[in-house]
């Protein structure tokens, strides 16, 4: 509002004489990530964006960092032109952190931090599909899970879901259902999923 040419202006019997200056008022820097999150989860081998708003006069130079480190050139890590945008291409474990876009101008420094977490869709290791047990015999069945976070398992026979309890045992984890003393009525298709 206050930016402008200001001119003073001398004035007497002999004549005049001005003088002008131009203001140029500056503002300091203010960041936002995004709508102003906090906290992004982004899931491993998808591209995840992350947007750093500006406002200042002049305009800020913004920098990326993440730790607390530039983010200069690591690998799969583009920054747009204007440093507004960071994109990773594809996300794994080693993009989880804090980053930080930092603007600085003649008129300041600020910076916004968002923190950002990466899941692991959940996968099951393949494992001996047929078993063969005596009556009366013990059968182990193992699902061998992982993701992150940690997936919540379900065991299935045929369509009916299965719990602890009348002759079956399942490990605190859910990834082993142990069946002590086979019967007849124990053959039959399980699943975990």
């Amino acid at each position: 509002r206050d930016t402008g040419l200001y001119t003073c202006t001398a004035t007497n019997a002999a004549g005049n004489a001005s003088l002008s200056y131009s203001l140029h008022v500056q503002a300091p820097p203010q960041l936002w990530i995004g709508d102003g999150e906090s906290h992004l989860t982004a899931v491993a081998n998808t591209s995840l964006r992350i947007h750093c708003h500006t406002t200042g006069i002049p305009p800020p130079q913004i920098q990326w960092l993440k730790d607390g480190h530039p983010l200069d050139g690591q690998d799969g890590v583009v920054v747009s032109e204007d440093g507004g945008t960071l994109l990773v291409t594809r996300v794994g474990l080693g993009h989880q952190g804090l980053y930080s876009c930092q603007g600085s101008s003649w008129a300041g420094l600020a910076q916004a931090e968002v923190q950002v977490s990466v899941h692991v869709p959940p996968s099951i290791e393949p494992s001996a599909v047929d078993l063969a047990v005596p009556e009366n015999g013990s059968a182990s069945l193992e699902c061998l899970a992982s993701g992150l976070p940690a997936p919540d398992i379900a065991w299935y026979k045929g369509p009916e879901p299965l719990s602890a309890g009348a002759g079956l045992a399942l490990s605190r984890d859910g990834k082993r259902l142990e069946i002590p003393r086979a019967r007849l009525s124990d053959a039959g298709t399980y699943r975990c999923l």
